[in-house]
């Protein structure tokens, strides 16, 4: 009797199965109002950020230059040894100058990409944000327990969702409810 209550409790419980439903969490974010917006802004950030560094480019290979013209003067075996001397120590300073700039580089590039890292991020949890919004009143209209992304690779390498039917995918329905485009 205490096998059959037992296995009576198991029954019971896979006939409640949580009513589930999926999404394609790839393709809101791609049709979400703000997406086209925000992709803009981004690509408008790393426009900028390439004209920034083409700048930088172009000053480095002017300092290069000017290096090189001081290094040619150095070795002029007619100037004087105090000449000599000076034009030595304003190529070594120039490559001083040289290193410096490169240093620069460096590190604006890490930070702006931190940055464009950092924007994109935000950019993405508001949308994610909205949509969640509206999949939980999808949710308790529909009833759901669940929703699940059937998108996107988990850390085993495959999708959270390997299998399911249509009757289940709500991402037409979450479309829907999103607003238009501002």
């Amino acid at each position: 009797s205490i096998v059959l209550a037992l296995i009576t409790g198991i029954v019971c419980s896979l006939s409640a199965a949580a009513d589930v439903g999926v999404i394609d969490m790839e393709r809101l974010i791609k049709l979400h109002p703000r997406a086209t917006a925000d992709r803009a802004v981004l690509e408008q950030y790393v426009k900028d950020f390439e004209d920034e560094r083409e700048d930088m480019v172009e000053d480095l290979k002017k300092l290069g230059e000017e290096f090189e013209a001081l290094r040619k003067d150095a070795e002029d075996v007619s100037l004087s040894d105090k000449v000599l001397e000076s034009k030595r120590a304003l190529a070594k300073a120039k490559i001083d100058e040289i290193r410096q700039m490169e240093r620069t580089m460096r590190e604006n590039t890490s930070t702006r990409q931190k940055e464009l890292t950092s924007q994109e991020l935000r950019m993405r949890k508001r949308i994610v944000s909205d949509i969640s919004k509206i999949v939980e009143k999808i949710a308790k209209k529909k009833k759901l327990e669940l929703v699940l992304d059937s998108t996107g690779v988990g850390i085993g390498g495959y999708a959270p969702v390997i299998y399911y039917t249509e009757k289940y995918d709500i991402t037409d329905d979450v479309i829907g409810e999103m607003p238009a485009a501002e």
